[in-house]
């Protein structure tokens, strides 16, 4: 009986065990396809190796039982939807003129079945050119790193919520927020689904100067998405987005279940994760003289909510050097007419 176990747990697991080792196999051969394309120092050469990158990628994502198989080595973008049905690789090249061209594929696991539809993307897009605002297949893709996706509803369907990073050019770097959905075989981007003051948009794109850097996260906790709001460097350069660079405001993409749209909402108070993990500090104990461990306490506490019990127990005070006539005699000294602009919420996200 012993016997007869061991021979079904053989049968059972050697097929599986070959597969791993041919997956483990197929990605070295990616790896190695991907480290000689970064070494190389020409357009055409560039252009040339990575070419094979991608043969050697189409290899490794359509071999039976990639999509639930963890990359040990191959260092690109690779995010999977929480329904576990929609997997993302992407990845970049650098040209000799700083700028990029980006490549990828897209997989879909039929719900309850074991069939995955394997799409490649094709980046179709000259990187000086401006980024489509129409609906696109993966034919025609724009081209960009996803670090990020959401499901959510529209119209009673889930799709999926991309958060894209494009470095563009050596004047300006992107941001891009976009929806991937299927139709039959074909996989789009873009939905009607980010709602404006003025318009309905399908992506939105971000463009900022080279030298920022711009934050576009996701709250699941506030279902919003939260990101700097860019401005021009000076009043002159307003509508050149090269020279656009966040402001210390903060805008969000809040998501109205009820209508199933993306809301936009300016200068919102942007905070910090709530589940970022607990912190501590450190405090001398006035009564025992000892240094204590103290938790931090990480919630934010709204400074208009009157319910909050913190609230109207600090008073402001005068330094204690400045008296009833030294009060006085400053308040003459400030001209009528002008007035100080309050700061906008410094709090970085």
């Amino acid at each position: 009986m012993k016997h007869i176990h061991a021979l079904f747990l053989l049968f059972v697991w050697l097929p599986l065990l070959c597969l791993g080792q041919g997956l483990v196999q197929k990605e070295q051969t990616a790896v190695q396809a991907l480290s000689t394309l970064r070494k190389a120092t020409t357009d055409s050469e560039i252009k040339r190796l990575h070419q094979e990158f991608k043969l050697a990628m189409s290899d490794l994502v359509r071999t039976k039982g990639f999509f639930d198989f963890t990359l040990q080595q191959l260092k690109i973008a690779d995010i999977k939807s929480a329904d576990q049905t929609v997997r993302l690789l992407t990845w970049n090249v650098e040209l000799t003129d700083l700028s990029y061209t980006y490549g990828g594929f897209v997989l879909r696991r039929e719900e309850g079945k074991e069939r995955v539809l394997t799409l490649e993307l094709n980046d179709a897009l000259d990187p000086y050119n401006t980024k489509p605002e129409n609906t696109i297949d993966h034919k025609s893709w724009y081209g960009a790193l996803y670090y990020k996706i959401i499901d959510f509803s529209f119209q009673g369907k889930t799709q999926y919520l991309l958060f894209g990073y494009d470095g563009g050019t050596s004047m300006s770097n992107f941001k891009i927020l976009d929806v991937l959905s299927f139709s039959g075989q074909t996989a789009r981007f873009g939905s009607p689904v980010f709602k404006d003051t003025k318009s309905i948009k399908k992506r939105v794109v971000f463009e900022y100067a080279n030298m920022a850097s711009m934050s576009l996260e996701f709250e699941p906790k506030r279902a919003r998405i939260v990101f700097d709001h860019l401005s021009a460097e000076a009043p002159a350069l307003d509508g050149i987005a090269s020279y656009y660079f966040p402001d210390m405001s903060y805008d969000a993409y809040v998501y109205d279940f009820d209508r199933e749209l993306w809301q936009l909402q300016t200068d919102v108070i942007a905070t910090n994760p709530e589940d970022v993990g607990e912190r501590y500090f450190y405090a001398l104990n006035q009564k025992t003289g000892k240094v204590e461990k103290n938790r931090m306490r990480a919630e934010w506490m709204n400074p208009s909510d009157k319910e909050n019990p913190a609230n109207g127990t600090h008073t402001a005070a005068l330094p204690e050097t400045q008296d009833e006539q030294s009060l006085q005699s400053s308040k003459k000294k400030h001209t009528k007419g002008r007035f100080f602009r309050k700061p906008k919420n410094p709090e970085s996200y």
